[in-house]
């Protein structure tokens, strides 16, 4: 029984944090174990449906932001950083310190900007020193960690491993944005919408349309493999309430307020 539907950015979101924390994974290690989320924006839904703490300003938990016209990064001096958390509990810690302490078992969530059909995810990085990724790759490479990756269809590029060669921050000469470098990671746990189904409903899903108009921008279209009427009308009811879920706001730094080379700034 085939079921369509279409979810927007934020509908997608909240359907791709539900999976994550339902993965049996994360259920093990906030139990008794270590989880480290990375902030973005999915990752803020997966916060809040793990541990059930509503996040009010959730621009304190964003860098690198996609907003305004331009890539850039919010305001330093009002971020938050990353989620240690520690046999359920949410710890006060450095999080290179958490992560260095991380044993078999633990997770690593970490948010990305692209996905590519070969399953690769890529991730922008501004910092010089590369960021959460930059910083934790090698640790979860070395220890055999898996990192888990929210990330919706609606960032879909034909191949991250081109992209990445040809971006870097000293390649930059022109923008209107920050200037950012790029990581391909193969090798990790990327949950999708196409995912998500599949834990959530055990059901089968092809990505057939992408795009909108009228709020419905980045939307993905999806075609579903429903076992039962029943199974049908459950997930279409709960694409119905993921759509009301109003799009996140996030405004980027303000452009008086930063030094760094830009073509918005400049002009």
């Amino acid at each position: 029984m085939l079921s369509t539907f279409a979810l927007h950015p934020a509908a997608a979101k909240n359907l791709i944090a539900r999976a994550v924390v339902k993965l049996p994974a994360v259920q093990a290690a906030y139990k008794k174990g270590r989880i480290l989320i990375g902030g973005g924006t999915t990752n803020i839904d997966v916060f809040e449906q793990l541990t059930g703490t509503k996040i009010v300003k959730k621009e304190a938990h964003v860098a690198g932001v996609i907003t305004q016209k331009a890539a850039c990064i919010t305001d330093p001096e009002d971020r938050y950083g990353s989620w240690c958390i520690e046999n359920g509990q949410l710890i006060k810690a450095d999080w290179l310190e958490f992560l260095n302490n991380f044993q078999k078992g633990d997770v690593f969530i970490k948010g990305a900007n692209a996905i590519d059909p070969a399953g690769d995810v890529g991730i922008l990085m501004a910092n010089p020193m590369g960021g959460t990724i930059g910083q934790a790759i090698g640790v979860l490479r070395s220890r055999g960690i898996t990192p888990i990756i929210p990330v919706g269809l609606e960032k879909m590029i034909p191949s991250c491993r081109e992209a990445e060669k040809v971006m870097g921050t000293f390649k930059d000469e022109y923008n209107l944005g920050i200037k950012v470098g790029f990581m391909a990671l193969s090798n990790t746990y990327a949950v999708t919408e196409i995912e998500a189904l599949k834990i959530l409903f055990d059901i089968k899903a092809v990505q057939v349309a992408a795009g909108g108009v009228g709020g419905m921008e980045g939307s993905v279209m999806l075609a579903a493999e429903c076992e039962s009427e029943e199974q049908a009308e459950n997930l279409l009811n709960m694409v119905k309430k993921a759509n009301k879920i109003p799009p996140l706001k996030i405004n980027k730094r303000k452009c008086v307020d930063c030094d760094l080379p830009c073509y918005f700034r400049e002009k």
